[in-house]
């Protein structure tokens, strides 16, 4: 069976048709699909980078829905969305919106996890293509102990990489859910990348070198040059024209026979 991503960063900008149209130019996104709003903001739009779909909207205030309060969270695709949500209720998650039928067709709900963060659970599939995951949302928390536990226990994700940090913190770990791969760690965070922001979203990319020369020449605030890593990878760190962080590398991790029952 063919792998199937399921988990998606969600970017909310101030001015999303300008952050489309800068993502498409200075990283090299297409647009798989942009629905506006009457006023020109943006509802919902989905971009692709290769096989890597990332959605983003336009940062309004909406009373009452959550999502209208933060930056940035995450979606993740889940085929029984009922039963993902029981298991959330049951391990005590704090459900931020109520499962629920949407009137795009899918069947969504939210939650918010150990510090705060928002992910929301749903039929949608944000068409992403049958391929290996190439995009890997990133979260860093103030314990990392404690939401390894959470996404275990509540979200049904499965742990296949954690690299210890000092003094008990996790200085990355990879989790899955289904085929995709969420990213965090709980380790000293090097301001100079974080900068009091606790999101980024990873892209897997073929060449960096040549992606880090596009960006670059479009404007983007670069973080760190194309390097090596020790772990065999090669990539770059930098911000968009909003300040969110995006890492562009070679590094993919595998999720071969980790698919969750749920």
């Amino acid at each position: 069976m063919s792998p199937r991503p399921n988990i998606f960063p969600a970017l909310r900008y101030e001015d999303a048709p300008a952050a489309i149209d800068w993502l498409v130019d200075a990283f090299g996104f297409e647009k798989q699909a942009v629905f506006a709003n009457p006023d020109g903001s943006i509802a919902h739009a989905q971009l692709q980078l290769g096989p890597a779909v990332v959605g983003l909207s336009s940062a309004h205030k909406i009373p009452g829905n959550p999502w209208s309060e933060v930056k940035q969270g995450i979606y993740v695709h889940v085929a029984d969305v009922d039963t993902h949500h029981a298991r959330a209720v049951a391990a005590g998650a704090t459900i931020i919106m109520p499962l629920k039928d949407m009137e795009y067709g899918s069947r969504e709900y939210g939650i918010s996890d150990v510090d705060g963060h928002l992910w929301g659970f749903g039929t949608y599939d944000m068409d992403a293509p049958s391929v290996d995951p190439a995009v890997f949302p990133e979260i860093h928390y103030k314990n990392g102990a404690a939401a390894r536990d959470f996404l275990r226990d509540a979200l049904g994700f499965r742990m296949i990489l954690e690299v210890p940090g000092p003094n008990g913190s996790i200085h990355h770990a990879e989790m899955a859910l289904g085929d995709g791969i969420f990213m965090f760690g709980s380790a000293a965070a090097d301001d100079q990348i974080w900068q009091g922001q606790t999101h980024a979203t990873n892209v897997y990319v073929a060449d960096p070198d040549a992606h880090f020369l596009r960006a670059k020449a479009h404007g983007a605030k670069i973080i760190n040059e194309p390097r090596d890593t020790p772990w065999g990878s090669r990539g770059y760190a930098a911000r968009d024209l909003e300040g969110f962080i995006w890492g562009f590398s070679t590094y993919r991790p595998a999720v071969a026979g980790l698919k969750s029952k749920v």
